[in-house]
């Protein structure tokens, strides 16, 4: 096996740990406003790549679109089957690696991935598939934190104590406009890029930390793997959270601001 596939085979594992529907529930927001933005409508074929459990499949899915989810971690496919079940969407899933998508040539109108395919482990091969994968005239989004938001700074810190722990040691380059762009040159000639915010909110610094080591699957394999140096890591953590927090009255408001990236397959 090459050393690709196995980092492959360590990330759906990693994917596992922690509740990752409880953190997607707060990103849904983003979803939303990627698939306004890609203007998707009734119809049209959406696929949804590192999909996750389902956020931007099921805000495409409300426009009246056509949509099929994938993602290459079993618990994730799991999670998003029964999310969508539950809802009573027609989304189709998938097992699918985003580097090497099994669809044909021009198959969709739209690509779409939040907060997903900035995490594979050759971005050049991920985003060649997208583009791959759409319709000539159709359109790729994306989402990916930036280096310079609450949530970016979590997964530089996080990446100093688990070397490539989420796919690729720099996942954190897609949020960072004139990277994004080089990586897009070769299939699209214009992009739109913006930036948008997540906030997420909690009662107490105490709380916040708690919910992270309950939910973040990153904090839950630190603290398995680092031994005592589990405890310096959640020191930092904590003062991560106290240096970004806007909130008063000692509730926690952490702004985490992303790229939000549309782009047309016209080359």
């Amino acid at each position: 096996m090459s050393d690709v596939a196995q980092l492959k085979e360590r990330m759906k594992d990693f994917w596992a740990l922690g509740d990752y529907p409880a953190v997607a529930k707060r990103l849904m927001p983003a979803a939303e406003t990627l698939v306004a933005a890609c203007g998707i409508a009734v119809g049209d074929r959406v696929l949804d790549v590192a999909a996750g459990d389902g956020n931007a499949a099921v805000a495409a899915a409300g426009t009246g679109a056509r949509v099929t989810a994938t993602d290459f971690a079993p618990s994730l496919l799991a999670a998003g089957r029964a999310r969508t079940e539950a809802q009573g969407l027609d989304i189709r899933w998938e097992a699918a690696d985003a580097e090497a998508l099994p669809y044909a040539d021009g198959a969709f109108d739209a690509v779409t991935s939040v907060f997903g395919l900035m995490f594979a482990p050759r971005p050049e091969v991920a985003i060649a598939e997208a583009f791959r994968v759409t319709a000539p005239g159709g359109v790729v989004g994306l989402t990916a934190w930036t280096p310079d938001g609450f949530t970016g700074q979590i997964t530089t810190l996080m990446g100093e104590y688990l070397p490539v722990p989420l796919g690729t040691d720099r996942p954190i380059d897609w949020g960072i406009e004139t990277t994004v762009r080089r990586r897009l040159a070769p299939h699209s000639s214009g992009l739109e890029v913006t930036r948008g915010h997540i906030v997420w909110e909690f009662p107490s610094l105490p709380a916040t930390l708690a919910w992270q080591e309950a939910n973040f699957g990153a904090l839950v394999a630190a603290r398995g793997m680092l031994g005592d140096r589990y405890a310096e890591l959640r020191e930092r953590f904590a003062g991560l959270i106290a240096e970004w927090n806007r909130g008063e009255g000692g509730a926690v408001r952490l702004p985490a601001s992303y790229l939000l990236v549309v782009a047309h397959h016209d080359r």
